[in-house]
C-alpha cells in the first residue's frame, strides 16, 4: 500500500463514493405522493472500505458512546406513545490526521434504532475528514416514487460527483449546483445518465438546504468545465493575497481548529482550493481570527484559574483537552466558562 502524504489523505478522502455505493433516500413527498424530494448517502461500510483502502485497517479506529433519555412522549401515527431516544456520538481517528466526533439519534421505538443513530453518527464524524462531505452540496431533486414512498429510479448525478472527474478538479459550484447538469452533459459524458440503485437505507446525509455553511451564493473559482470565469487582475490579487493571511493563521489557532473552519465555511482543506473569493475567504479569515482572539482571551485567564477546576469546566461541557480543542462552538462555550469562574460567575452560564 502506498503511503500517501497528509496533503494526499485529505484529497483522496474527499473523491466521491463509486456510483454503485451511493444510494438513494425520499426525505420529502408531495401532497399526492407521486413525487419526492430525494437525497444520495451511502452505507457506512462504504465508509470503512476507503478508510481501509487509504490507510488500512490498522490505521483508524472508532469508538462509540451511547446515551438513552426514556419516558418521552411522542407523537406516531396519530397517537401519543411514551417511549425514548438513543444518543450516540461517534469518535473517529485516523492515525495521521487525529480524531473528529459526529452524533447521530433515533427514537427507541423505531426499527434498527441503535443501528441507525450508530451510522449517523459515524458517518458524521468521518464528513469532518472530508468523507461523504460532497453529499452536503447536493440539492435534492424531485422524482417519482412507488406506492411504497421509494424513488422509482435515481436520478443523474452532476458530473463533479464523478471520481474521476472529481480528480480532475471538478466541484460543485454551490448551492444547488448539484441538481442541474450542464445542458447536453451527462455525469459520464455519455449519451445517457449515470444511476445508482435505489434502495432504502437508515441514515441520509442533511441535504444542502440546511446546511449554513453553504449558503454562500454561486463561486467565482473554476466551473464545472474547468474554464476559469474573467475577472479582474485586482480579484485574482484578492485571492492570493486572503490566502496568504489565511494560511499565516495556522500556527496560531493550531492544525485541528484551522482544519475544520476551512472544511466548515470553505468545503476544502487548503486556502487555495476555496472557490468564492468574496465570501468564503473573507468568511474564513474572520472566523480565523475570532479563533485567534478567543485562544488569547483563554490564555489570559488560565493562569488565574486552579487545574481542577479547567478540569471540570471541561467535563462539564464534554470538551477536549485545551489544545485538542478543534472547533469554534467547542472554543467560544470552553473561553466563556473560564471567563465566568474568574469572573466570579456561574460556570453553567456559558
Amino acid at each position: 500500500m502506498k503511503k500517501l502524504s497528509n496533503e494526499e489523505l485529505l484529497a483522496e478522502l474527499e473523491v466521491p463514493f463509486p456510483f454503485d455505493q451511493v444510494l438513494w433516500r425520499v426525505t420529502n413527498t408531495a401532497n399526492n405522493r407521486t413525487r419526492g424530494q430525494v437525497v444520495p448517502y451511502a452505507d457506512p461500510r462504504a465508509y470503512t472500505d476507503r478508510l481501509n483502502a487509504l490507510v488500512s485497517p490498522q490505521g483508524w479506529t472508532r469508538n462509540y458512546e451511547t446515551v438513552t433519555m426514556n419516558n418521552i412522549t411522542r407523537t406516531k401515527r396519530n397517537a401519543e406513545i411514551v417511549t425514548g431516544k438513543i444518543l450516540v456520538t461517534c469518535k473517529v481517528t485516523i492515525d495521521v490526521l487525529g480524531t473528529h466526533s459526529g452524533s447521530g439519534e433515533e427514537w427507541a421505538d423505531e426499527d434498527n434504532a441503535m443501528t441507525s443513530a450508530e451510522a449517523q453518527a459515524f458517518k458524521r464524524a468521518c464528513s469532518c475528514f472530508g468523507l461523504g462531505r460532497y453529499f452536503y452540496d447536493f440539492d435534492p431533486p424531485w422524482v417519482d416514487i412507488d406506492e411504497k414512498g421509494r424513488p422509482k429510479k435515481a436520478p443523474s448525478v452532476a458530473p463533479w460527483m464523478v471520481p474521476d472527474n472529481w480528480r480532475m478538479g471538478q466541484r460543485p459550484s454551490g448551492k444547488g449546483a448539484a441538481s442541474s447538469p450542464p445542458a447536453g452533459q451527462t455525469a459520464s459524458g455519455s449519451n445517457g445518465p449515470v444511476t445508482s440503485t435505489a434502495r432504502n437505507g437508515n441514515s441520509a446525509p442533511p441535504s444542502a438546504t440546511s446546511n449554513k455553511s453553504r449558503q454562500n451564493g454561486s463561486s467565482n473559482g473554476s466551473s464545472k468545465t474547468g474554464v476559469k470565469p474573467e475577472g479582474s487582475a485586482a480579484q485574482s490579487q484578492s485571492g492570493s493575497e486572503l490566502d496568504q493571511r489565511i494560511a499565516a493563521l495556522q500556527d496560531s489557532v493550531g492544525a485541528k481548529l484551522y482544519c475544520w473552519v476551512l472544511r466548515e465555511y470553505g468545503h476544502a482543506n487548503q486556502p487555495h482550493l476555496v472557490r468564492d473569493i468574496q465570501q468564503k475567504k473573507k468568511k474564513i479569515l474572520d472566523v480565523l481570527e475570532s479563533a485567534t482572539r478567543g485562544l488569547r482571551r483563554m490564555e489570559a485567564v488560565l493562569d488565574r484559574i486552579p487545574e481542577q477546576q479547567v478540569s471540570a469546566l471541561l467535563a462539564k461541557l464534554q470538551a477536549p483537552p485545551l489544545h485538542e480543542i478543534a472547533d469554534m462552538p467547542t472554543l467560544v462555550l470552553v473561553v466563556q466558562g473560564l471567563e465566568s469562574i474568574v469572573n466570579g460567575s456561574h460556570p453553567g452560564a456559558a
